[in-house]
């Protein structure tokens, strides 16, 4: 059948033009769309309490490999500092430094305005409808992970 795969080819293609854009706009602060996710993240979490790897593996879904690379990254670029939790040396606590502090007003900014652009001529109704159709489909996916 022609649209057998259509849900899955259109979630795709609007990945792939949100990481797209994201990337080029991030580009001139040496950060892809994920790492300055990350970042805005760290920020707005760090406000409640204290950030770990964990949080980030969680809030992205993503591995825990794929964000240990990440951090490093981060880490080596000087936009984080990992700092060890009392008796338990493999808690770290992700912080931000005064580099990355310096550019997340930036970095909330562009993601607000890809938000905003996505939303444009939708109504919340559908915005509210769209959202709980990708958690089911999210559910269902998880439910059929082996």
């Amino acid at each position: 059948m022609k649209n057998d795969l259509e849900v899955s080819k259109q979630i795709q293609m609007l990945s792939r033009k949100i990481k797209r854009n994201l990337d080029i706009t991030f580009f001139s602060y040496g950060l892809t769309g994920v790492q300055a996710g990350i970042l805005k993240f760290v920020y707005d979490k760090s406000k409640k309490g204290k950030v770990y790897a964990k949080d980030i593996e969680n809030e992205f879904d993503k591995r825990r490999a794929t964000i240990a690379g990440i951090i490093q990254l981060l880490e080596q670029n000087e936009l984080i500092e990992r700092k060890s939790e009392g008796k338990d040396a493999r808690m770290k606590e992700i912080v931000l430094t005064d580099k990355a502090l310096s550019i997340v007003k930036s970095i909330k900014l562009t993601i607000n305005n890809v938000e905003k652009n996505l939303k444009k001529d939708i109504t919340k109704e559908e915005i509210s409808n769209f959202l709980e159709t990708l958690k089911k489909m999210n559910n269902n996916l998880r439910k059929g992970e082996m």
